[in-house]
């Protein structure tokens, strides 16, 4: 890669987290190119370069936040790992990351009402499946853990608390047992 493509990956994506730190920060109201580049430290014209209109950066800035958690998953965990292991990382990965977190559903939840960002967040949601299939091919089962995993997150980030791994690793047990 030159240095001059190598250059421009950086910028995008200095700039998909800075728009993640907005939006964790004060909303994806408040997301503008001019707010995001301040952020990014970088020009306006860079920016709206990169991202021609306001739903091109959040879009890009969801998809790049469930690709980054799907391949840290992957990375980290192997793909027979018990739910216990499952509720661990996801535990540390939300704990450790909750800004990052927040902004992420903050975007999920916008994406209701802005039909540009619905694919994107189909994303997540697909992630949660994938998750939960490494467990069940019971359709029921899998649309329950997504269920109970973003309703879990969402009550941790409404409190000071951190996600509990116990309680998650219950939830995941109740909802898939392993088999015996």
């Amino acid at each position: 890669m030159d240095g001059r493509r190598a250059r421009g990956q950086e910028s995008r994506r200095r700039l998909l987290e800075a728009t993640l730190r907005v939006i964790a920060r004060e909303g994806p109201a408040a997301v503008t190119h001019r707010a995001v580049a301040a952020e990014a430290d970088v020009t306006k014209s860079l920016a709206t370069y990169h991202f021609a209109t306001v739903d091109e950066l959040l879009t890009a800035a969801l998809v790049e936040s469930a690709e980054f958690y799907a391949r840290q998953l992957a990375e980290d965990l192997p793909s027979d790992c018990s739910l216990g292991e499952l509720a661990q990382h996801l535990t540390d990965a939300f704990n450790g990351h909750r800004a990052e977190w927040l902004g992420a559903y903050e975007l999920f939840l916008h994406a209701a009402r802005s039909p540009v960002l619905r694919e994107a967040a189909r994303m997540w949601v697909d992630w949660g499946r994938g998750l939960a299939r490494r467990y069940t091919d019971d359709p029921v089962a899998v649309d329950c853990f997504v269920s109970a995993l973003d309703g879990f997150a969402m009550h941790a980030l409404l409190s000071d608390e951190p996600l509990d791994v116990e309680r998650l690793a219950g939830i995941f047990t109740y909802l898939l047992p392993e088999p015996s």
